[in-house]
């Protein structure tokens, strides 16, 4: 056997949210073979699986009785205006290197934490632009057959925060995707508060290139965002709202300046941090867990709480919310 299968494994510090809990088996893979080979192991234990990247976007809420898979599968090619990405390797460190072959489309995704591999099962999006429009094709293996699948865009259901894989809860390990960017094209500026920052910083929005919108939206980010290796965070703990017209209406009655964004299907994003400050809670602390102070959409712990205090905490921003504004909001992380 390649692979080293590890029994009893804490997790505590293969989440984030730096949750105490343990694997019955653990194991880290770097290339397909072994991933075969953990499967393998599974099927014959009769195991469940988990896959875990880097842990940013999960509240683990007990012991695994099953098997965890650290996905460490590396590698980075370019052929043309393609480019492949081994699912393990680190996102934000995926969008420098396309800046480097000096190909566009990733820019306003930069700093997002997490491995390349998480990115379409959560469809990430930051300042305009989602991981769903780059994609073309997503490499799997079926976590119960060990058999090789390649998902087209299409197949991959693409909504907001929400794919087909995220659907299906660790059905898949995702090895590689492929992205088509470009090569000089205008990076995406339509977003306000880049829009906002790079004017600030005297550059023409229109104008902007691809490594100037790449520093100005690691800028942003550092500012609102907590580093999750120095404070324990999942990022956005609350996704935003994607509202029917007049749902939108009839929360405008309550809160006359709220903000909407029309998607692309003539419905409206609405900013669930809007909401969260405006009921009181931005800053608010509970024993070992609090909202940030600088963003109202991230939930901070001390890396010494519970998942029952932490998703107690949100559960009852989650109830005053909709007390307050009849609206209820959404986890964005993965509870497993």
């Amino acid at each position: 056997m390649m692979i080293d299968i590890k029994q009893n494994f804490s997790l505590k510090t293969y989440n984030s949210l730096r949750i105490d809990k343990s694997a019955n088996y653990f194991c880290e893979v770097t290339s397909l073979e072994e991933s075969q080979e953990a499967i393998e192991f599974s099927r014959l234990k009769k195991l469940k699986i988990l896959v875990l990247g880097s842990g940013t976007n999960v509240v683990l809420t007990k012991n695994f009785d099953g098997l965890v898979i650290k996905n460490k599968i590396e590698g980075k090619k370019r052929k043309k205006e393609s480019v492949t990405l081994g699912s393990g390797e680190n996102w934000h460190q995926c969008v420098l290197w396309s800046l480097k072959q000096k190909l566009n489309g990733l820019e306003n995704l930069a700093l997002i934490p997490g491995t390349s591999g998480a990115a379409p099962i959560q469809n990430i999006g930051a300042y305009g632009v989602e991981i769903s429009s780059k994609i073309s094709i997503v490499r799997t293996i079926n976590l119960k057959t060990g058999e090789l699948i390649d998902f087209s865009k299409d197949d991959c259901l693409f909504s907001y925060r929400d794919s087909f894989f995220k659907k299906k809860n660790n059905e898949y390990l995702i090895i590689a995707l492929e992205l088509n960017l470009t090569k000089n094209k205008k990076s995406d500026t339509s977003y306000q508060s880049l829009r906002e920052y790079l004017i600030k910083d005297d550059i023409n929005p229109e104008k902007a290139t691809a490594n100037q919108v790449c520093r100005a939206v690691t800028t942003i980010r550092n500012r609102l965002l907590p580093d999750p290796e120095i404070q324990p965070n999942v990022g956005s703990f609350f996704k935003n709202l994607i509202m029917e017209r007049k749902e939108y209406r009839d929360l405008k009655k309550i809160l006359k300046e709220i903000p909407c964004f029309k998607t692309d299907d003539g419905k409206c994003k609405v900013p669930s941090a809007y909401l969260i400050e405006k009921a009181g809670w931005k800053g608010f602390k509970k024993r070992d867990v609090s909202i940030s102070p600088n963003h109202a959409l991230v939930l901070l712990s001390s890396g010494n709480s519970s998942c029952e205090e932490i998703l107690g905490f949100s559960s009852t921003i989650v109830e005053d919310i909709h007390n307050k504004f009849g609206v209820k909001l959404e986890l964005e992380p993965s509870i497993y």
